[in-house]
């Protein structure tokens, strides 16, 4: 049976990306708009020694959602993104930008680029 006050509690507290799907990224360079700001997110594989964000993209005419790991380093895709929210008075949301996919056979690198 339906919590209908927690499916009430749900639908007020949307926000873009919710309930949709997960970006995956592909080799290539994508056009993105931010939906949202990054936020702490579970971890998919239930390991919480490895944080995770999550942020809400437009990727095109696509809704999408794209988890990564916390990154440590100023290269990782996290560290690309909040360099990029530092330089944009700190803000990422409805921002666009671009982001570079290159895939080596084993893992991707992003370059992410305003």
């Amino acid at each position: 049976m339906i919590n209908y006050k927690e499916e009430q509690n749900k639908l007020d507290n949307f926000k873009p990306g919710d309930g949709v799907d997960f970006w995956r990224p592909k080799a290539g360079q994508h056009k993105i708009k931010a939906l949202s700001e990054l936020e702490d997110s579970e971890p998919f594989d239930g390991d919480e020694s490895k944080p995770q964000v999550k942020i809400a993209l437009q990727i095109g005419e696509d809704q999408k959602v794209w988890t990564m790991s916390k990154g440590v380093s100023s290269a990782s895709a996290y560290g690309q993104l909040v360099k990029l929210a530092n330089d944009n008075k700190e803000t990422l949301k409805d921002l666009e930008f671009t982001i570079v996919v290159v895939n080596d056979g084993t893992k991707n690198t992003y370059t992410i680029v305003k």
